[in-house]
């Protein structure tokens, strides 16, 4: 696995575990900070209920056993809570006019402002909420007495808050300090986590690697043997099915190998500008013979003249490996049909679409990203007469990365589309 390789799958490993502890951290800090604010909320309107029960004024010592004032542990148990507290309250009749207030506990409103504000908050509709007034912020009570009139008691909650308001801010800034201490040491880390699995997966490769270069002999001596037999005693079944697994056999170990290749250390592109027209129309008439053998029909609409700066053999390898799998995976009697044009980039340039559809009845509930799984065949008994291995398609995904092309598919009234922007 070449250092490209590692690197990048350092940095998912890293960053997947990062957005986990993201989601984590993100959860509880903010399940503690709706816990707090909840409590402050409930604190505050508690103490304009306590105000409403004692006729617009708040006791020197609350009632016993209230747990909102009496167990919160801010003192509240002190004569001082009283006067700690800023607040006001006005009371009216049903008419609308003022029968008492209480003042004495608030500075930043006069006499002409309780009255407004009181009269706002009964218009409002609301029997209770919050405001602010010049940077501050004050809760509110509205509520209904015998006579027909209604009580107003406004408290000025703003240290309170303000002190939920630092807490969310020192818990965001807490949570971010988090985030990156263990982004720094799980990089530092990651090295030694995937270490198993790198070692694996160069393993897996070396083993392919060889196995490939060392079958070449054997599948070469039986090449071979069966030409020298045809040569004895002439072409028969016997013979032909040999040479035509050994070709087969050929096909799946370059593939292996190829796929194998690029993995390690991806491949070296060869940028040239070339005529994609030309090479695509050579790739349909090599493959036309093999579709009209298997009794399907190939059909070409390839636009001329288009020219891309690309790497030709790779290019010419991934529309081989498509139309391959087109003509080989084609419905019985189907239509395959491949399309060429010109496309033109945003930022300037020039490129080429290639759209290869064919006939798949069979693909309507299918997974199309499983197709590019090594190994990978939707006939998962592996007994289908359709030659092939299952890593056509991978070797395709793999030669796109390597390419810096876009492949999609998808699939539309019996036939499946495999489009590749290329250039």
């Amino acid at each position: 696995m070449g250092d490209n390789a590692i690197n990048g799958l350092r940095r998912r490993f890293v960053i997947l575990a990062t957005l986990a502890v993201v989601i984590i951290i993100t959860i509880a800090l903010g399940l503690i900070n709706m816990i707090g604010y909840y409590s402050t909320s409930s604190r505050v309107q508690r103490t304009l209920e306590v105000i409403m029960e004692n006729d617009g004024h708040l006791p020197r010592k609350p009632p016993p056993g209230d747990a909102l004032l009496g167990a919160v542990g801010w003192d509240a148990n002190t004569p001082e809570f009283a006067v700690q507290t800023r607040f006001f309250s006005v009371a009216f009749d049903a008419d609308g006019t003022v029968t008492s207030m209480n003042k004495k506990n608030i500075m930043a409103f006069d006499e002409k402002e309780i009255i407004s504000y009181a009269r706002a908050e009964i218009d409002l509709g609301e029997k209770n909420g919050y405001f602010r007034k010049n940077g501050a912020e004050y809760g509110f009570l509205v509520s209904d007495m015998p006579n027909g009139g209604c009580r107003v008691a406004i408290i000025d909650c703003t240290s309170e808050f303000h002190a939920v308001h630092a807490f969310f801010v020192y818990s965001f800034l807490f949570g971010l300090l988090c985030v990156c201490f263990f982004m720094l040491i799980f990089t530092a880390m990651s090295g030694h986590v995937i270490a198993p699995f790198v070692r694996n997966m160069e393993s897996q490769k070396r083993f392919i690697t060889n196995a490939g270069h060392e079958l070449k002999t054997p599948i070469a001596i039986i090449s071979a043997n069966a030409e020298a037999i045809e040569m004895l005693s002439g072409s028969s079944e016997w013979t032909d099915g040999i040479k035509k697994q050994v070709k087969r056999l050929t096909g799946l170990i370059n593939d292996l190998v190829m796929l194998s290749k690029m993995g390690e250390a991806g491949v070296r592109i060869e940028k040239e500008n070339f005529d994609i027209s030309k090479e695509a129309s050579m790739i349909a008439k090599s493959f036309k013979p093999l579709a009209t053998e298997a009794g399907k029909t190939l059909s070409a609409h390839i636009e001329d003249g288009a020219h891309i700066v690309s790497d030709r053999k790779l290019v010419y390898e991934l529309m081989s490996i498509l139309l391959d799998n087109a003509v080989k995976y084609c419905d019985d009697g189907g239509r395959i049909d491949m399309r060429l044009r010109h496309v033109k980039h945003v930022v300037g340039g020039r490129g080429a679409l290639i759209v290869l559809t064919n006939d798949y009845k069979e693909g309507r509930d299918t997974d199309y990203k499983r197709f590019f799984e090594r190994f990978y065949r939707s006939d998962e008994s592996h007994n289908s007469e359709k030659a092939g291995y299952g890593i056509g398609l991978s070797l395709a995904a793999e030669l796109v990365k390597q390419l810096h092309a876009k492949l999609r598919v998808k699939w539309a009234g019996g036939r499946i589309t495999f489009a590749v922007k290329i250039g």
